[in-house]
């Protein structure tokens, strides 16, 4: 109703409707990118566009530039178009085994591409090098791709490490939670999901449009009891 009253108030205070329109549509967007992130970036996904475009020139013309190729194989995980990206990944493995961030990548893709296994290798074998890596996510995207193959008891321990790096995300919060659930410590788990949604209110601003997702999907699996 709040909504249909401002579309008339603008609309009157316009003398268009469609102005009315784009008015309150660029309102909620300025909100949602502040507060929230729920609608994607259209400048971002413009220049992320932009830069595939480049990237792809650029190995039409040199087909074994590696450092091209890793930067399209992250983006592709990124859209997790991972088929792709494993192309990209395979291509450029043989001058870039050595770098700890396309390591990362490639085994996220290839274990999200069915290949757990491989992928694990590879995630080890960047965190290895350098064990602070993307503070701690190679830990955090190992377990999920862990929990979505359904081997729980594999993404326990890589959410332990992660949470180490940072105690207070609720996302790996939420995850621990899941993971303790499906596990039959049931009490644990319940805590780790009131401690996701607590440390989501406690967080500050800035931190909150990425962790507001996970903080409600621990309150939703909290109330609905549907373990």
């Amino acid at each position: 109703m709040s909504k249909f009253i401002l579309f008339i108030f603008l609309s009157w205070l316009t003398g268009n409707p469609i102005v009315a329109v784009i008015i309150i549509l660029a309102v909620y967007l300025a909100i949602d990118r502040r507060y929230y992130g729920f609608v994607p970036d259209p400048l971002r996904a413009f220049r992320i566009a932009g830069r595939i475009r480049e990237l792809e020139r650029i190995i039409a013309i040199n087909p074994h530039d590696a450092r091209s190729l890793k930067e399209l194989g992250i983006f592709m995980v990124e859209k997790k178009n991972y088929r792709k990206a494993l192309e990209y990944f395979a291509r450029a493995s043989s001058k870039m085994s050595d770098d700890p961030e396309f390591n990362y990548y490639y085994g996220i893709a290839a274990a999200r591409n069915g290949d757990v296994d491989k992928g694990r290798m590879l995630v080890d074998n960047a965190l290895s090098a350098s064990p602070g890596l993307k503070y701690g996510d190679p830990y955090l995207e190992m377990a999920e791709a862990y929990i979505d193959a359904g081997s729980y008891d594999k993404a326990e321990p890589l959410l332990e490490q992660f949470l180490r790096i940072r105690l207070s995300s609720s996302r790996g919060l939420y995850q621990m939670g899941l993971v303790k659930i499906k596990t039959g410590k049931m009490d644990e788990g319940k805590e780790c999901l009131r401690k996701a949604v607590s440390v989501f209110r406690d967080s500050p601003r800035y931190k909150r449009k990425t962790e507001r997702n996970w903080a409600w999907k621990a309150k939703l699996l909290l109330m609905s009891g549907r373990y």
